[in-house]
């Protein structure tokens, strides 16, 4: 069993690194093409294969991969090599770390790639028929094409110009779209922070004062409202020592819970005991 192991692990060593070998220029742009052709028929395989074997080819790479991390961590291991002990490597199935971590990466990829897809059929399809929200549909496209074109070139061929349009576009754009939407965000938490903090009982007068303190200490007129007092009484100190403390506690005891049902949730994905609209389906 240890042998099939090891001759999976160099296999799989193999392919990566003949995979993962940095291309520059023309090789850099068949590799993409390559991808891409690669994708499309992996995806179609899929697609066509019956619901029960993608069912269980999609749970088996799923266990594997879940086993792998689980091993590597669980196993026992030297310390990992340092200036002073460069010899220590970990377990056997330490240097493969990377490797999958790098097919991880490419997943992702794939993730964001069918995500684009959808995009694209969705505003593909409201763009033909026409009417008053195609032009937001013709905005995607065009914002998609653009950046994904100039951010392909920006860093292969960092010209001037292809530099100028990928910062234009980035930071000239995108970001300041982003920072509008958070804006109009940031009036609907006000809005809805109204709502909750209501004067209806001890528990939402306690929470309406401190959101007022904390809101206070965030704005120089209530710095300035309080710097008369006592240090220990501006509305920056109170701020501080209530995030600090209190609401650190909170965040604590939120994050281990988070932490507890993520690990539930990870071991039911993994073993394959997840259900859900895919799975139902099947």
């Amino acid at each position: 069993m240890r042998f099939f192991l090891w001759l999976f692990l160099w296999l799989f060593r193999w392919l990566s690194t003949w995979l993962f070998v940095p291309r520059h220029g023309r090789a850099l742009y068949e590799s993409l093409a390559g991808a891409i052709a690669f994708s499309i028929v992996v995806l179609a395989v899929l697609s066509a294969a019956p619901n029960s074997i993608r069912k269980y080819t999609i749970r088996a790479v799923t266990l594997l991969a879940g086993a792998f991390f689980a091993c590597e961590f669980l196993y026992p291991v030297h310390s990992m090599p340092t200036g002073a002990d460069p010899a220590h490597r970990g377990n056997f199935l330490t240097p493969y770390v990377f490797t999958v971590t790098t097919f991880a990466l490419i997943v992702s990829a794939w993730t964001v790639g069918l995500g684009l897809l959808n995009l694209a059929q969705l505003h593909g399809k409201r763009l033909i028929r026409g009417g008053e929200n195609a032009i937001y549909s013709a905005a995607f496209f065009f914002g998609l094409i653009s950046v994904g074109i100039i951010g392909l070139l920006q860093k292969p061929h960092a010209n001037a110009i292809n530099k100028n349009l990928y910062t234009l576009l980035y930071t000239g754009a995108l970001q300041n779209l982003d920072a509008t939407v958070f804006s109009i965000i940031a009036f609907y938490i006000v809005s809805a922070a109204y709502r909750a903090f209501r004067v209806r009982s001890i528990e939402a007068t306690l929470l309406l004062a401190t959101a007022i303190v904390v809101m206070l200490g965030q704005t120089s007129i209530g710095q300035v409202m309080t710097s008369h007092f006592p240090t220990a009484m501006h509305t920056e100190v109170i701020r501080d020592w209530i995030m600090s403390q209190p609401n650190a506690a909170a965040v604590r005891a939120i994050n281990f819970g988070l932490a507890v049902g993520s690990l539930a949730v990870a071991l039911r994905v993994w073993l394959g005991l997840e259900r859900g609209s895919f799975f139902d389906s099947q």
